[in-house]
């Protein structure tokens, strides 16, 4: 616990220790030289000290930034509950090119339906244990155009098509840290699960994604099945 403590934190806890002291001091001074039996005996100092020392520990406890300092906390915050991603919009995102005129008005009336097309699929574990999702691959599931998905793409997505394949991968990878994979198998067996040509390409992507390693992840994480969240929305 100590050395998870911010410089910041274990100074402040110096100091408190330290006047603490000094209040002890002082009140076993007072005892000492001055006769308070009749108000109040050191039984009944320590009785009402140790409730004081209670009330104090408890809330403490009950209030975790107050030992580990805000940073440690806001770190542990992202370490188990991964940020979510707002992938699509229904909206365009930027202005359509005259290049690209005549396809959004083909696909316009449609674009709602095939993002929720998209989102359904993303969320398919058959599908993106087997494929990356990509436009290509995307038209021959949703069997429509190539170049009306890379449109959709890109004036709707938040993301290149690279990232979103990336993205998808990386809340497949969460999805399997879960549920127990790396119990049994390595991050390098997890990384080719999730369709990463290498180890250090999943790595990279994790960490971009998640905001820390697949090591700092597991080692902090621990969270049951019922909080998970996915990466995408």
């Amino acid at each position: 616990m100590f050395d998870k403590i911010s410089y910041r934190a274990k100074k402040n806890w110096v100091l408190l220790m330290v006047i603490l002291t000094f209040l002890l001091v002082v009140y076993s001074n007072c005892f000492a030289f001055f006769d308070l039996s009749v108000q109040m005996n050191l039984n009944a100092f320590y009785r009402y000290s140790s409730l004081c020392w209670f009330v104090i520990l408890f809330f403490m406890f009950k209030n975790p930034v107050i030992i580990f300092g805000e940073s440690y906390l806001l770190q542990s915050i992202n370490l188990t509950k991964p940020q979510t991603f707002q992938v699509w919009s229904n909206k365009p995102l930027k202005a359509i090119e005259d290049n690209d005129t005549t396809v959004y008005k083909t696909v316009y009336d449609k674009i709602d339906f095939i993002i929720l097309e998209i989102k359904a699929l993303q969320k398919s574990i058959a599908l993106i244990s087997a494929i990356t999702l990509n436009t290509e691959t995307l038209a021959k599931e949703l069997k429509m155009p190539k170049r009306h998905l890379d449109v959709i793409f890109k004036y709707h997505c938040h993301y290149s098509i690279n990232d979103f394949s990336n993205l998808v991968k990386i809340d497949h990878a969460l999805l399997l840290i879960n549920e127990g994979y790396l119990k049994k198998y390595t991050v390098d067996s997890l990384g080719k699960t999730c369709l990463f040509n290498s180890r250090f390409t999943f790595s990279t992507n994790f960490k971009k994604f998640v905001g820390v390693s697949v090591s700092d992840f597991v080692s902090s994480a621990n969270i049951p099945e019922k909080d998970y969240q996915h990466l995408l929305s």
